[in-house]
C-alpha cells in the first residue's frame, strides 16, 4: 500500500527527473524489483534543519537494521555514524535550498544492535506535494568493503614485499625510473629515491652500453616481447661501476604502458669468472711451458751462438771482406731468431692478457693458427694436425678469449689421444662458413670418444674423464661460458671408437659499424730530409740509450729515464715533433705525463708515442682506448720508429 501510495504522489508531482511514462505502475515495478535485487529504497522529505522519511522499503530496513515504524518516525540522522552527520546534513541543506541532482556516496548506519553498516547511497532530487524530497537506493556494501580491505592488505603486503625485497626493482618509461625498491637506491649508492628519479636512465648505464639498452627498451615497448637476460655496466652515484643483469617485461603503472625490470649486481660473480678465466689460461700455458721453453730455447740458441761468433770475428780481422758478408748473415740470421721469439711472446701475451669485454673483429682462422702455434709442441707428440680454412666473415668477439676457446679445444682433443697411436692420430681444426652465413669452427679427432651416458656433462664445470692430475675440469665449462657470452654456440658429438667433434658457432661482425682495433690513423707525408727532435722516455736505460744512439744521425734525440724528467723538459719550453713514451713506469707513468703535459701544455700530449710491452693493467687499457694516440708493441724495428718519426715531423707542416 506504501508502495502505490507512493507511487500515485511521484506521478501527481512535479520532480526533477525524467517524465517517466505511466508512472504508478512502473513506480510499483521498479520497487518490486530493487526488493528482487536486494537494494533498498527510502524517500526523504528535507528542510534547512530537518529530514523525515516518508517511505522505507522492507529491503532498506533489513539492510539498516531497523524496524520500517522507527526509520518512517525517528529522525533520519539518529541512524547514522557520528562521524557521517556533518557531510550528510551539509547535503540535505543543499537539497532543501535548491537540490544537488544525483550523487553517489558512502556512510555508515548504526543498526539497533550497535553493529556499524557500511552503505551506498545513490540519492536524487524530487518534489512531492510541493515540497522538496530524495529519492534514494540503498546498499550494503560490507562485502565490498571487506574485499576491498582484503586487497589493499595484499597490495600493502606486495609492496612492503617489493620494497624489502633483496633484489632491485623498478619501473620505467621513456627513460626515466619511476619506481625504484631499496634494495636499488642502495646497490647504485644513491642517497634517495628522490636523487635516483632526477637522473635519466641513460646517464645511469655507462655510454658504451646505452645504444644496445635503448634499442632493447624499443623492442619492449613496440613489440611487448619478452627478451633474454641483458648485462649492462651501470655507473653508481659514487662514480664507481658496476655490472648488472637486466630482466624487463612490458608493465602497465598508473595506467600508462611502462616496463618492469628485475636486476641483479653480477660484479662480484664477473670478477671471479675473469679470475676463472685467467686461472685457465695460466693452467693452459702451464701445461704447455716445457713446450714452449722448447720453442723459445731453440731460436734463442743460434741467437747466441750467432752473436758469440760475431764477436769473436770483430776481433780478429773485421776488415776482411769474407769476414764482413759472414758477419752481416751471421747478424741477419741472429735478427730472425729473435722475431721468432717475439712472435711466441707476442702470442703467449695476447692469449694471456686481461683485456676486459672489449669486442672487435677477429679474424678467425688467424686467431686459429696462432693458437695452434702456441700448443704446437704439446700437439706434435700426440698427433698430426690439419687446418682447413674457407672465405668467412670475421666474427665480433674478443680475440684473447676466443684464442682461450681454440686452444683449449686442441689441448682436450690432443689429451684425448693415445701415444702410442701418434701415426694415426689426427687433429682437424676447420673454419667455414655453415648455411646461416655465420662462422663456424669445427675441432675433429679421431681418438676414443665419449661414451654416451658422460656426453650431456662435458660442459660441466670440474666433471672430467681425464686421470687424477690432468686438468681441472674446468676447461670445456669455460669454452662454453666465453662462447654464451660471445652469443655464439658450441656443441659436441662423440662416438665411441670413432672420435670426437666440437662445433663452434660464433656471431659475425657487421664490418661497416665495428669498431676499429686499435688507432688506425694513417699520414701521408713526403719526407722532407730535416731533422726533428725526438724525446724518448723510457725506465729501461738500455732501450732509451740505443734509440737515442739509432736516431741521431738523422735527428736531434733526448733519452730520459723519468717521466718527471720528461715533463721538466717541456715546462722549460723544449718543443718536440714526437715524444716517444713508455706506458707503465714506476714514479711517473706514461699516463700521468699525459695527463700533466694536457694539463699544463695544450697540445703537447698529442705528440706522445706509447710504448708498451703488453702487461699493462685493465686501468692501462681503458686508457689506450679512449685516447687517439699511437702506440707501438715492444719489440719494435728501427725502421718502424724512423717512419713514425717522419710521419709526425710532416704533420706539423
Amino acid at each position: 500500500m506504501r508502495a502505490a501510495k507512493l507511487g500515485r504522489d511521484m506521478a501527481e508531482s512535479p520532480r526533477s527527473l525524467p517524465p517517466i511514462v505511466d508512472v504508478g505502475v512502473l513506480g510499483q515495478t521498479m520497487l518490486a524489483a530493487a526488493d528482487t535485487a536486494r537494494i533498498g529504497v527510502t524517500v526523504t522529505l528535507v528542510e534547512v534543519t530537518s529530514a523525515r522519511n516518508i517511505y522505507v522499503s522492507d529491503v532498506a530496513a533489513e539492510l539498516l537494521g531497523w524496524p520500517v515504524g522507527e526509520l518512517l518516525s525517528g529522525d533520519p540522522m539518529s541512524f547514522i555514524a557520528k562521524e557521517d552527520l556533518p557531510h550528510l546534513r551539509q547535503r540535505l541543506a543543499l537539497r532543501a535550498g535548491g537540490g544537488v541532482g544525483h550523487a553517489r556516496y558512502e556512510i555508515t548506519a548504526v543498526r539497533k544492535d550497535g553493529r556499524r553498516v557500511p552503505i551506498e547511497v545513490t540519492a536524487s532530487d524530487v518534489v512531492i506535494d510541493s515540497q522538496r524530497a530524495v529519492f534514494a537506493f540503498i546498499v550494503d556494501v560490507t562485502s565490498r568493503k571487506v574485499a576491498e580491505q582484503a586487497r589493499l592488505h595484499t597490495e600493502e603486503r606486495f609492496r612492503e614485499l617489493i620494497e624489502r625485497g633483496p633484489e632491485p626493482l623498478m619501473i620505467h618509461r621513456d627513460g626515466r625510473v619511476l619506481y625504484a625498491n631499496a634494495a636499488l637506491v642502495n646497490g647504485l649508492r644513491y642517497p634517495s629515491t628522490e636523487e635516483l628519479y632526477r637522473v635519466p636512465m641513460n646517464q645511469i648505464v655507462v655510454q658504451e652500453d646505452v645504444a644496445a639498452m635503448e634499442a632493447r627498451l624499443k623492442i619492449l615497448a613496440n613489440d611487448g616481447a619478452r627478451l633474454p637476460t641483458q648485462v649492462y655496466r651501470v655507473r653508481r652515484f659514487d662514480r664507481s661501476i658496476a655490472v648488472i643483469e637486466a630482466s624487463s617485461v612490458p608493465f602497465d603503472y598508473q595506467g600508462k604502458p611502462s616496463i618492469l625490470t628485475m636486476l641483479r649486481d653480477v660484479t662480484d660473480r664477473r670478477l671471479l669468472e675473469a679470475r676463472l678465466l685467467q686461472a685457465d689460461r695460466l693452467a693452459a700455458l702451464g701445461t704447455m711451458a716445457a713446450g714452449i721453453a722448447h720453442e723459445i730455447n731453440n731460436p734463442l740458441a743460434y741467437v747466441v751462438l750467432n752473436l758469440d761468433w760475431i764477436a769473436r770475428k770483430l776481433s780478429e780481422t773485421p776488415s776482411d771482406p769474407s769476414n764482413v758478408a759472414g758477419l752481416t748473415e751471421m747478424l741477419l740470421e741472429a735478427r730472425r731468431g729473435a722475431e721468432r721469439v717475439a712472435t711466441i711472446v707476442r702470442e703467449l701475451r695476447s692469449f694471456s692478457r686481461v683485456d676486459g669485454e672489449t669486442r672487435v673483429p677477429v679474424d678467425l682462422a688467424a686467431v686459429v693458427q696462432s693458437a695452434i702455434r702456441i700448443a704446437g709442441h704439446e700437439i706434435r707428440h700426440r698427433a698430426r694436425i690439419s687446418t682447413s680454412f674457407a672465405p668467412v666473415r670475421p666474427v665480433l668477439a674478443n680475440e684473447g678469449r676466443v684464442e682461450q676457446v681454440v686452444l683449449n679445444l686442441l689441448l682436450n682433443a690432443a689429451q684425448a689421444m693415445v701415444e702410442s697411436r701418434v701415426a694415426v692420430n689426427e687433429i682437424r681444426a676447420c673454419v667455414r662458413q655453415d648455411g646461416e652465413g655465420r662462422t663456424v669452427l669445427e675441432v675433429s679427432d679421431n681418438g676414443q670418444g665419449i661414451a654416451a651416458d658422460v656426453l650431456p656433462r662435458i660442459f660441466d664445470p670440474f666433471f672430467t674423464t681425464k686421470p687424477a692430475g690432468v686438468g681441472t675440469g674446468l676447461g670445456l665449462s669455460i669454452c662454453h661460458g666465453i662462447v654464451a657470452s660471445l652469443g655464439g654456440q658450441i656443441t659436441v658429438h662423440s662416438e665411441l671408437g670413432e672420435g670426437t667433434t666440437f662445433r663452434v658457432v660464433f656471431p659475425t661482425a657487421d664490418l661497416e659499424n665495428a669498431a676499429p682495433n686499435g688507432p688506425t690513423t694513417e699520414y701521408a707525408f713526403e719526407p722532407d730530409g730535416g731533422r726533428a727532435r725526438v724525446l724518448v722516455v723510457d725506465d729501461e736505460m738500455q732501450i732509451g740509450h740505443t734509440m737515442r744512439d739509432l736516431l741521431e744521425a738523422e735527428h736531434d734525440v733526448l733519452a730520459m729515464t723519468s717521466g718527471r724528467d720528461a715533463l721538466a723538459a717541456v715546462r722549460s719550453g723544449q718543443d718536440f715533433d714526437v715524444i716517444f713514451c713508455d706506458l707503465m713506469m714506476p714514479g711517473m707513468s706514461g699516463i700521468e705525463l699525459f695527463q700533466r703535459m694536457r694539463e699544463e701544455r695544450p697540445g703537447t700530449e698529442r705528440r706522445i708515442v706509447f710504448m708498451t710491452g703488453g702487461a699493462f693493467t685493465h686501468r692501462a687499457a681503458e686508457f689506450l682506448a679512449s685516447v687517439e694516440n699511437r702506440r707501438v708493441e715492444k719489440p719494435f724495428s728501427l725502421g718502424l720508429i724512423e717512419r713514425i718519426v717522419q710521419e709526425m715531423k710532416a704533420t706539423r707542416g
